[in-house]
């Protein structure tokens, strides 16, 4: 749900036992001129670096409907700090993957492939490790298992764009549907802003807001299949 679009590079695809290993040289050069996808886990993590609300984040550092970090005038991410990353510890998978890129298919199929340097990276790849080790080293997997989670509810945006807008079938395959295909604004708001969403639905259900990132997830994920389960009536 959340790429950078980066061109991969032809050769047989890579497993998790695959050879593989990556030493970041700190040049910072794929910081520069990057489109990085974000989902909403990725916009909370960040925003909370930040001291931010996601509805903060989102006007502030995101563009194409929030689904996009806005980059600086220059190309530069707006994390970047002469070559260090300022939010490191919080950065999007995409950027914990980099120089490898993640495709799993429709049975669930996982399949990575490395991604067409950055022009004047200084990074080294070699063949010291496996996919696995550099997948953990990155703390890769946090973000992965809440992503499936997500999976489960944008499959049924599609499922519900679908029914709503028949001739979007045969799209989907190609393009990047958001959630403002089903209803503009309000929708990415809701998939994208979990503070505001989950505030909303607390205030509905007399819930207590949860300040943990654990219980903002869960409260969000329960709007969200609120919302869905409303637009499957109405269509």
């Amino acid at each position: 749900m959340a790429y950078a679009r980066l061109p991969l590079e032809s050769g047989p695809p890579l497993q998790r036992d695959s050879a593989f290993s990556y030493a970041c040289a700190g040049c910072g050069y794929c910081c520069h001129d990057m489109g990085i996808r974000i989902g909403p886990y990725e916009i909370l993590r960040l925003a909370r670096a930040r001291g931010l609300s996601t509805t903060a984040f989102i006007a502030r550092y995101t563009e194409a409907g929030g689904t996009m970090l806005r980059n600086e005038a220059d190309g530069a991410c707006p994390f970047l700090i002469g070559r260090a990353c300022a939010v490191h510890d919080d950065r999007p998978v995409v950027c914990r993957l980099y120089p490898l890129g993640r495709m799993v298919e429709a049975g669930g199929i996982e399949t990575f492939a490395t991604v067409v340097p950055h022009p004047g990276s200084e990074g080294r790849r070699g063949q010291d490790g496996t996919v696995a080790d550099f997948l953990l080293r990155q703390g890769v997997e946090p973000f992965l298992a809440i992503g499936e989670r997500y999976r489960v509810l944008y499959r049924r945006m599609l499922d519900l764009l679908v029914r709503a807008e028949p001739d979007e079938a045969g799209r989907l395959a190609d393009r990047r549907v958001t959630l403002d295909a089903l209803a503009a604004g309000e929708a990415v708001s809701a998939w994208l802003d979990i503070d505001a969403t989950v505030a909303a639905f607390c205030g509905s259900t007399s819930q207590p807001l949860p300040e943990d990132l654990a219980g903002l997830i869960d409260l969000h994920r329960a709007a969200l299949t609120e919302w869905l389960d409303g637009m499957d009536a109405a269509v």
